[in-house]
């Protein structure tokens, strides 16, 4: 990828983040499946804390009151928008051992061994270079240090599983999730990556979604393609892309059943050290 498409990416994702960043509070949804991170990798009092992708802080803070005075925890985010929401919390809370920098999770610039653990929540999935990243994250960890963060198999969300199973039978990759796409390509992806005691939980979950709205999920143009850009879809000709849509609508009405289209939303809890 060039660098007008990282940039034009980057600006994708921010734009996406900062329009969701003044409801991203309410998300409970979001707040459990991120401090479930942290409940089972906790950091210890004085553990020097890296919160890549942390929206509004929701790991940040709760990480801040764990380390105690004598830790330190950074959060890390791309989106200016839900900085502006963290930082607003900050002023209020009177933490002194906390602070917020806006910055891209895939170079970030602190020194090699600065953290004793590191979280990713609901985030991994827009990395472009899954394993350039993790390698950068190792190597930023302390030895010993642990991260904690979530990933999505191949089988998430049925409209994007569906849709990549289509496109690429037409020759046209859809990459999202495939880096983490089964438990097998996420421990040799962590192994590559230098990572040593990997755990892997799933948390399997899901919902039934009525037919005549799954069949209209056909991804657009102009959709959030996480791990990736220009979304798939632009280098398709129209006439193999109207042929995809058929497709796919075939493969969902296959899908349905008495309660309509399961959706998957499985997830990943990943836990690993340097």
């Amino acid at each position: 990828m060039n660098i007008e498409d990282i940039q034009a990416y980057h600006k994708h994702i921010t734009g996406t983040y900062d329009e969701r960043s003044g409801n991203h509070e309410n998300s409970d949804w979001h707040r459990k499946t991120a401090l479930k991170l942290l409940e089972e990798l906790p950091p210890r009092a004085g553990d020097s804390v890296l919160d890549i992708g942390t929206g509004t802080g929701t790991i940040a803070f709760q990480a801040a009151s764990l380390v105690k005075s004598g830790g330190t925890v950074i959060g890390v985010d791309i989106s200016e928008g839900m900085l502006s929401e963290a930082n607003k919390k900050l002023a209020a809370s009177g933490l002194d051992n906390l602070e917020f920098i806006l910055a891209d999770a895939e170079h970030l610039e602190f020194p090699g061994n600065s953290f004793d653990r590191m979280y990713c929540a609901s985030a991994f999935f827009c990395i472009l270079d899954p394993l350039a990243a993790l390698r950068h994250w190792q190597d930023l960890l302390k030895p010993g240090g642990g991260l904690g963060f979530h990933a999505l198999p191949e089988t998430s969300y049925f409209w994007v599983s569906v849709a990549r199973d289509v496109l690429a039978k037409y020759g046209y990759p859809y990459v999202m999730n495939t880096s983490t796409g089964s438990l097998e390509k996420t421990r040799q992806l962590l192994g590559e990556a230098g990572f040593t005691d990997i755990e892997i939980r799933v948390q399997q979950t899901g919902y039934y979604i009525p037919l005549e709205k799954a069949r209209k999920s056909w991804i657009q143009r102009d959709d959030f393609a996480p791990g990736q850009y220009p979304h798939p879809v632009h280098a398709v000709p129209p006439d193999i892309l109207s042929q995809c849509q058929r497709d796919y609508e075939a493969r969902i009405e296959a899908l349905n059943t008495e309660e309509g289209v399961w959706n998957d939303i499985s997830m990943y809890y990943i836990y690993a050290y340097k």
